[in-house]
């Protein structure tokens, strides 16, 4: 992916992306040379940072990390088939090194096995909980 900068003449906006945004700010960089030129050509243009949108309503398991999920499994499997379990954890976690397998597609494992656990607000600081 590429730095960008975008016109858009419509509503009279130069776009940057972050990163360009990062680079443009430093005086000797390329990309700030490009933006002056850009704004020196449509100078009653206004210079924003494109802003990604989020999607409402789109589940966040912000917690639900690979610690979490392997910590989950340890003490939360029967008996007789945890070990298992964690052996298809590792395998799926070696994999995700080297492989199209990453976070998403194991996230989507442990929720598949675990169901109740969408229901499990991770974000939650709960005092009366003792550890």
């Amino acid at each position: 992916m590429t730095n960008t900068l975008r016109i858009n003449h419509e509503n009279r906006q130069i776009i940057m992306d972050r990163t360009f945004a990062k680079n443009a700010s430093d005086t000797r960089s390329a990309e700030y040379q490009h933006l002056q030129k850009v704004k020196q050509d449509y100078p009653t243009f206004e210079v924003i940072r494109k802003q990604i949108r989020k999607k409402q309503g789109k589940e966040s398991y912000k917690g639900l990390t690979y610690e979490f999920m392997r910590d989950y499994i340890s003490t939360h499997e029967p008996e007789d088939t945890v070990n298992d379990m964690l052996a298809a954890f590792d395998e799926m976690l070696l994999i995700s090194r080297c492989h199209s397998i990453r976070y998403p597609r194991i996230k989507e494992w442990f929720l598949k096995r675990y169901p109740h656990i969408e229901t499990f607000n991770l974000n939650e600081n709960d005092d009366s909980i003792s550890a």
